[in-house]
């Protein structure tokens, strides 16, 4: 009995065609219904988790209690504001970002949890979830599946997303993509009794300095730090210029690239990710990539990496762009 090729056979080739894509389209249209279903129930009239609830709480406490700020000023509670929004910045932007996620330098393990934790101070959600959070937003940026696409709107892309865990899982699954993160004890821990921390902290600022320290170091320096980062994603896709040909909305912002620390120099990240300076003119200001590099002249940092030439040709446009 002659056998059957599979290989040229086009009625075996379209079965097998239909027994591979159709089920990933079908997942995917299933998907794409249950995002639109999730977007037509709206951000507030919907099942609120306990801890979307958290997390939108701590918004509105860090903003009431930094509306009080110029009623009770005070010169120590001032300074300790913001020598903590630097601490807790760099946690964001050295530790959480350009660290845990991109892996663009490599440094001791107790540095690397110190401004990891510092992260977790800023009350923008514990490492394993930020680090999965940012993961999705470089593979699917701009798309349905973004976590904070600019697409639903300034709100949603800036904090509405913040605030609703299960939409975004349903984009971008339920935090998988970082098991480099789970498989160490220290940042399970942290993802366990995150709330704790933040809260923990502010207690603490509270009894040592009063209401004023309440106001100034965990209002008005958290509503910097969570706004330095919120921007990138919200501005960081609508306003600016686009120096790189990447396939996506990301800009180069002064406002966000000084605000966050060089974080919002988005463009040059989006289009060279895993390196370590952002800031890739010599006026884009980048005071993370200042302390990455002093860190690398006192041996505390190494394999720091920075786009090639051969990088930044690949992705050179013909003219630099703007979003309007």
């Amino acid at each position: 009995m002659q056998t059957t090729n599979h290989y040229s056979s086009p009625v075996t080739k379209n079965e097998t065609m239909r027994t591979v894509v159709k089920p990933v389209d079908q997942k995917k249209a299933q998907l794409s219904t249950e995002l639109e279903k999730m977007r037509r129930g709206g951000f507030w009239f919907r099942k609120w988790r306990s801890e979307d609830v958290a997390n939108f709480s701590w918004m509105v406490v860090i903003h009431v209690l930094a509306a009080f700020a110029p009623f009770v000023f005070d010169l120590g509670a001032s300074i300790v504001a913001m020598i903590l929004a630097t601490a807790t910045g760099m946690g964001m932007s050295l530790g959480y970002h350009r660290l845990l996620t991109h892996r663009s330098f490599k440094t001791a393990k107790w540095l690397e949890y110190m401004f990891a934790y510092f992260g977790a101070l800023s009350g923008q959600k514990d490492p394993i979830s930020w680090v999965s959070t940012h993961k999705s937003h470089h593979k699917y940026s701009d798309t349905e599946r973004d976590p904070h696409s600019p697409h639903e709107g300034f709100w949603f892309s800036h904090l509405g997303w913040f605030c609703y865990n299960d939409y975004v899982i349903a984009k971008c699954g339920e935090y998988s993509n970082a098991p480099e993160l789970r498989a160490q004890w220290f940042y399970r821990f942290l993802y366990e009794t995150y709330f704790w921390h933040p809260t923990t902290f502010a207690i603490m600022l509270y009894l040592y300095g009063g209401f004023p320290y309440a106001v100034w170091a965990v209002g008005v320096r958290s509503v910097y730090v969570c706004h330095m980062t919120f921007t990138v994603r919200s501005i960081g896709h609508i306003w600016g210029e686009r120096s790189w040909d990447t396939p996506d909305t990301s800009t180069n912002n002064w406002f966000t690239g000084t605000l966050a620390l060089g974080d919002g120099w988005h463009n040059n990240h989006h289009a060279f990710p895993s390196s370590a300076r952002h800031g890739l003119e010599w006026w884009q200001f980048d005071l993370t990539w200042v302390t990455i590099k002093f860190l690398e002249l006192v041996g505390l940092a190494t394999d720091v990496k920075l786009p090639t030439e051969a990088d930044k040709r690949r992705m050179a446009p013909s003219k630099p762009t703007k979003n309007i």
